[in-house]
């Protein structure tokens, strides 16, 4: 493993990244230590987003099959591995976007974690502020992006912070396609990677790449929301993702300017 940037971020995870977690996205292996976690899972298909798959779902023998299929995989998998690998079973099934509706889970969770979700976000903010409200204040937050350069995003631009604010304030939604053809041009057209994917499922949320992370980019947004922000980028073999611990205590600055927003959120 290479942190590229030299920080000592993965000191800070392992001295940080302990109690009760909030996991979205699937599985964090990046620098996580699970014996320190008691997990709990924001477990909603597709990356923690879209439609809500459950048994109950199973209108069709065929359907129900295929569930139990997953739920039985899943926990072998868990048996093997413990708490690294989520499940479908025992956890809270939502999509991240509207946690802050949920007043049983603010300030729930010493920590929360995701991995390769914020880009698929419309409004990476928005969602940011919905794991803020889960997490007790004081506690902290990891997450990892992919890095555009070393994905099928390498055709496209890093997106500016500006946008990013813009689409927080203009509380931008699903149907947003602003980023679209952007996107099919560098995953699909360019790079190939998606196009089998894309066969089978739309240009459009949960499933492409709303936006374009950096270590720029990635510092720069997070240290508008929060404090206390480190980020590196995390190379290996198996993925190379822009990484970022910070403590869930908003910066004043943000505070302030969107204070009526936050109240209507349930600060």
């Amino acid at each position: 493993m290479s942190l590229l940037l030299g920080t000592d971020i993965d000191k800070q995870v392992e001295a940080n990244i302990r109690g009760f977690v909030a996991r979205a996205g699937g599985t964090v292996d990046q620098l996580v230590d699970y014996k320190h976690c008691r997990i709990e899972d924001i477990n909603i298909p597709d990356g923690g987003f879209g439609k809500v798959l459950q048994s109950t779902d199973g209108r069709t023998i065929g359907k129900l099959l295929s569930v139990l299929k997953r739920y039985i995989k899943q926990e072998f998998k868990y048996r093997v591995h413990g708490a690294r690998i989520p499940r479908d079973r025992k956890t809270v099934v939502l999509d991240m976007h509207d946690a802050h509706a949920k007043p049983e889970l603010h300030n729930r969770y010493d920590v929360s974690i995701s991995s390769n979700l914020l880009e698929h976000s419309p409004n990476p903010i928005w969602l940011l502020l919905n794991f803020y409200f889960i997490t007790r204040k004081g506690g902290y937050q990891f997450h990892a992006l992919p890095h555009y350069a070393y994905t099928y995003d390498r055709f496209r631009e890093p997106t500016p912070l500006e946008h990013l604010i813009e689409d927080f304030e203009k509380q931008t939604g699903y149907g947003d396609t602003t980023h679209t053809e952007d996107y099919r041009q560098s995953a699909v057209v360019k790079d190939g990677w998606q196009r089998k994917f894309h066969e089978n499922y739309p240009l459009e949320y949960p499933f492409i790449h709303f936006h374009v992370f950096d270590e720029h980019n990635t510092k720069a947004l997070l240290s508008y929301v929060f404090q206390e922000v480190t980020s590196d980028i995390c190379k290996t073999e198996r993925f190379s993702d822009n990484v970022v611990i910070f403590r869930n205590t908003l910066n004043p600055v943000f505070a302030d300017k969107y204070r009526d927003l936050l109240r209507g959120m349930g600060e």
